[in-house]
């Protein structure tokens, strides 16, 4: 699935060309990819944009708070 993901981020800053709720709902599970034993080293376009989701304030915040 990441080869996929980085296949299709290639050359595009997000899945759907604009920021879109595929984005976000692809984020909620990659943020997981340690779990998944996935080195995202070896995907480098979903490296960039893991990494640009995740400084975005309004993510940040979202992750910040706390599961019950």
């Amino acid at each position: 699935l990441y080869g996929v993901m980085d296949r299709r981020l290639a050359g595009r800053e997000f899945f759907a060309d604009e920021i879109s709720i595929a984005d976000f709902a692809i984020l909620g599970w990659a943020w997981r990819h340690e779990r998944h034993k996935v080195d995202l080293a070896e995907f480098p376009n979903v490296e960039r944009w893991y990494e640009a989701m995740m400084a975005r304030p309004a993510v940040q915040r979202g992750f910040a708070v706390k599961l019950s």
